[in-house]
């Protein structure tokens, strides 16, 4: 088996304003890579999943409000299918990381910048 490619067609239960495609490169193929994919796509948050088997590529959609990327990798690492430890895949983790971090606070921030509402600034002001 070359290439295993799954899709869970979950997307229309997810903030779409916080789904991120992310791309890695694994260490090795893995040996089971349904299986993965399977285990990848029992999360809530997990829009698809796809595994170029030969090439180690995983390629994911996820909803950042609910999960980062750090929850990924640590299911890789305990599946037995980290990720790459090539400079570029380590630079791009933790870009990956820094950006789910932002929109996971973004997500639960209870509103916009602390200007964005004229009514209060004109509220607190001195007459």
């Amino acid at each position: 088996m070359n290439e295993a490619n799954l899709d869970s067609g979950k997307g229309q239960t997810h903030n779409d304003a916080f789904v991120v495609h992310r791309s890695v490169r694994l260490k090795d193929a893995p040996e089971k890579p349904r299986e993965l994919l399977d285990l990848l796509l029992k999360s809530d948050a997990v829009h698809a999943a796809d595994l170029d088997v030969k090439a180690r590529h995983l390629r994911i959609s996820y909803d950042a409000s609910a999960c980062i990327f750090s929850d990924v990798q640590k299911l890789l690492e305990e599946t037995g299918n980290p990720i790459s430890e090539h400079w570029w895949e380590k630079v791009k983790v933790g870009w990956y990381q820094y950006l789910d971090e932002n929109a996971q606070a973004n997500a639960k921030s209870k509103g916009g910048a602390c200007c964005s509402n004229p009514s209060d600034i004109y509220a607190n002001r001195k007459k």
